[in-house]
């Protein structure tokens, strides 16, 4: 059954290929990552390493939300298990970005081995770095240096899993929610890895699409030691798959743990400049999805006639949507400036945020910051069936969130803002121009809604501690 997959999972990749490199173009040899894609790491990890006290840990993201949700797990885990390297893997540009901000690399392994070891308060936080002409957020101060090495994630064949294995020589492979790889699976578990899935879960969608697989899956999964679920929905769906019951556990969400954060001097610049122009409120449109833009270009627009000076931030999901976007709204006929365009002395900045409608977000790593200067949040993904996206980051900076009625994504998480009135469901451009309008014309409501949500999310948290408990039996002794 392996051999039949890496069969097919060839044949996509083949089908495939001329898409990615289309979007590659012109970057090709430096964009993919290619060597590191089929499992060649770079030299700076240093050789193979086989006479550690302990076996590192291998800590798999696939994009930004992973990241950030496992940030917090990763400094305790450097903490409590210094004399293990920890390696992070990822799958798109945007979440290793995000990864070298939030968890900056320690020097390379025979460094380590000379350099003792610095807890989460000593070590020095990373430098904004740039990704497409973007700024990046600062790593938080204090930050260890917790990472010893960082690369893309193998394609899923065989023979590049078990090249990354050989390298870094893993005692615990722990995959952020739900990256099955059938061949990287198995080439942990025959290496002697100790496989775990922290903030697991299973949508509806992913759900039906892996039960279509269901003897196949039965043996993949044979190769997990432990599910750590966010939900007991999500703990029930993997024993659905065939883990046995014993191997998963309920632990929360990760991402409630995380916190606000870190944002750069964008937001306090950004603030003077709309109060000297005196503009407002600020609506912010967040990870927004094809197709999604001209929806809430249409409710944007009801909401300006109300509000005559209002911004729209606008933040498209993906990178490579940025100039996608920006075409969009010159057809629009609505004005705008991108963020890549503003001076970054504050001088200039009232000026040029004097006219513009909308304000285009088409960097990485600095929603957080502007989330500080909303009145309202729209959550983006929603307004299309793309399953929403992660609505906890506008919570910690205490806003009122709006989002579409396509949350499968994150179902649990929007259930509990909309039972606790957090939050507001709408189901169309039109409830969402209408519910933006009374938000904006009620200060007092928006502030109840931002505080509660800010509550929420900080009873909700604990998610860390209880999966450390559940690695501990694996990264207690030697490996």
């Amino acid at each position: 059954m392996f051999l039949i997959y890496s069969l097919l999972f060839t044949l996509g990749v083949i089908v495939t290929a001329p898409y990615y490199l289309w979007r590659l173009r012109g970057n090709i040899i430096s964009g993919a990552g290619w060597r590191e894609r089929l499992g060649f790491l770079p030299d700076s990890f240093g050789p193979p390493v086989r006479h550690r006290r302990a076996g590192a840990i291998w800590v798999h993201a696939v994009s930004v939300g992973e990241t950030l949700a496992v940030a917090g797990l990763v400094r305790e885990l450097q903490r409590r298990y210094p004399d293990r390297e920890i390696f992070m893997s990822h799958v798109t540009p945007a979440g290793r970005a995000t990864g070298e901000s939030r968890l900056p690399a320690a020097p390379p392994v025979a460094a380590i081995e000379a350099c003792p070891v610095r807890d989460r308060r000593g070590g020095r936080g990373g430098r904004d770095r740039e990704n497409a002409g973007a700024a990046h957020a600062a790593a938080p101060r204090g930050a260890a240096a917790a990472v010893a090495g960082r690369f893309y994630l193998p394609l899923d064949w065989a023979c590049s899993a078990r090249r990354v294995i050989r390298r870094i020589r893993p005692a615990a492979l722990i995959i952020v929610e739900t990256e099955l790889w059938p061949n990287l699976l198995r080439a942990a578990h025959e290496f002697g890895s100790r496989v775990v899935l922290v903030n697991a879960r299973l949508s509806d969608r992913s759900l039906r699409g892996y039960r279509l697989f269901g003897p196949f899956m039965r043996r993949v999964l044979e190769n997990v030691d432990r599910v750590c679920a966010q939900t007991q929905r999500d703990a029930e769906r993997f024993r659905l798959l065939g883990v046995p019951a014993g191997r998963v556990v309920v632990t929360g969400n990760l991402k409630f743990d995380a916190g606000p954060s870190e944002v750069s001097r964008l937001p306090c610049i950004l603030r003077k400049a709309l109060t000297a122009s005196a503009r407002g409120p600020v609506v912010v449109a967040a990870s927004t999805m094809t197709d999604e833009e001209p929806l809430v270009l249409e409710a944007w627009k009801e909401v300006r006639r109300s509000h005559p000076r209002a911004l729209l931030v606008l933040a498209p999901r993906h990178p490579a949507r940025f100039e996608t976007v920006a075409q969009l709204l010159a057809r629009s006929g609505l004005s705008f400036v991108r963020r890549t365009a503003l001076e970054a002395a504050d001088q200039g900045l009232a000026s040029q945020l004097d006219s513009p409608q909308i304000l285009l977000l088409n960097t990485i790593g600095e929603l957080p910051g502007i989330f500080e200067l909303a009145d309202v949040v729209f959550i983006g993904g929603s307004l299309v069936p793309t399953g929403g996206h992660n609505l906890l980051e506008p919570a910690f900076s205490t806003k009122p969130i709006v989002f579409g009625p396509h949350m499968q994504n994150f179902r649990d998480i929007a259930s509990l803002f909309l039972e606790a009135r957090a939050a507001i469901q709408v189901r169309d451009r039109q409830e969402l121009a209408r519910v933006s309008l009374e938000l904006l014309g009620d200060a007092e409501r928006r502030r109840r809604m931002g505080e509660t949500a800010k509550r929420l999310v900080e009873s909700e948290s604990g998610a860390t501690e209880r999966v450390l408990a559940c690695l501990r039996e694996y990264l207690a002794g030697a490996a």
